[in-house]
């Protein structure tokens, strides 16, 4: 059955929307290459822009990892735009996160997961909670949400894409959950087996995951060894800063402790971290939802890329100064 997503109107610095993702990514890069990893289980194509500096520290950022998430995919497009032009796209300048870029070695993977971002609108901005939860999980055929929920002890890998009206934003076409691994050794998703392989031998330092909620924070990655705790807590530490002389809030650090509880289930993550040797964080923006008192004041869509930027540029920072290099020759040698 065929979904008629319907079209939400976004600024024209949000560029989201898949189809319009790949005509700036074939027609208007100039300084980027651009690499084709792989193809999603419905047949799209997943891209990655390269920024090559000889010597510098190669570095990830990956966007539209879930499809309901249209926030990671229109920042990676800011920032590789940012790149191109020296301006964000709507003709914003960064003078400090330009200043980092300078220093790194960049790969920027816009949507990771174009089967989820098809079945989603462009924006969620000014929705409720309700609204998008059922573009991420999907439908069953009884109209009922697919039993997808993120915090659950007993994760669902695998829904049958014949048993769904449609399939929501957190899997792919083929009904696998994009960001859920029974093992740290494979993926089901074809689309994060194709960016891994394209990964795993380019020397890495570290990727930098784009996902959103209704709050800005980051996840330290709980499957990564102690030397990696430290670099997590620093990056909150700096971002903090600036998102409070932005008159902004950041969430504290998401399943921190001593020692932070280890993961019940693999995420990407920990197939990239352990077979890549790379240093892995997650950040989760602000999708501007309405109905909770919790997340006002709702923020301008472009402060939700600029929160996403500044988030970005701190992870790069990090990485110029050697931070993740250090960790990971103290883990794998």
């Amino acid at each position: 059955m065929n979904i008629k997503i319907p079209q939400i109107a976004v600024p024209h610095f949000w560029l989201s929307n898949f189809g319009k993702v790949q005509d700036y990514l074939r027609r208007a890069l100039r300084e980027g290459a651009l690499h084709e990893v792989g193809i999603s289980s419905l047949g799209y194509p997943i891209h990655a822009v390269e920024y090559a500096r000889e010597g510098a520290v190669k570095l990830m950022v990956i966007g539209g990892t879930h499809g309901h998430e249209p926030g990671g995919v229109a920042t990676v497009m800011n920032l590789i735009h940012l790149v191109e032009t020296g301006l964000d796209l709507a003709d914003q300048p960064h003078d400090d996160l330009l200043s980092v870029l300078e220093k790194v070695h960049l790969f920027a993977v816009p949507c990771l997961n174009p089967d989820g971002r098809t079945v989603c609108p462009d924006t969620f901005y000014a929705q409720g909670l309700d609204t998008c939860r059922v573009y991420a999980c999907g439908l069953q055929r009884d109209g009922s949400l697919i039993p997808y929920e993120s915090g659950s002890e007993d994760p669902l890998y695998y829904f049958d894409p014949n048993d769904a009206l449609f399939m929501g934003g957190q899997f792919n076409g083929a009904g696998y959950a994009i960001n859920r691994r029974r093992s740290c050794d494979e993926s089901d998703a074809v689309e994060v087996q194709a960016v891994f392989e394209f990964v795993k031998d380019r020397g890495l330092d570290g990727i930098f995951d784009l996902h959103a909620c209704a709050n800005n924070f980051a996840i330290q990655a709980r499957s990564h060894e102690a030397p990696y705790w430290p670099l997590a807590r620093e990056w909150h530490r700096r971002a903090e800063k600036l998102f409070k002389e932005k008159g902004r809030k950041l969430n504290p650090l998401h399943g921190d402790g001593e020692p932070p509880p280890p993961i019940t289930h693999h995420f990407n993550s920990s197939l990239f971290h352990k077979h890549a040797r790379l240093y892995w964080l997650a950040f989760e923006g602000r999708q501007g939802f309405l109905g909770n008192k919790g997340w006002w004041p709702i923020p301008t869509e472009w402060e939700i890329v600029d929160d996403y930027l500044t988030a970005i540029g701190v992870f790069l920072e990090l990485g110029a100064e050697g931070l993740y290099a250090e960790s990971n020759r103290e883990v794998f040698g």
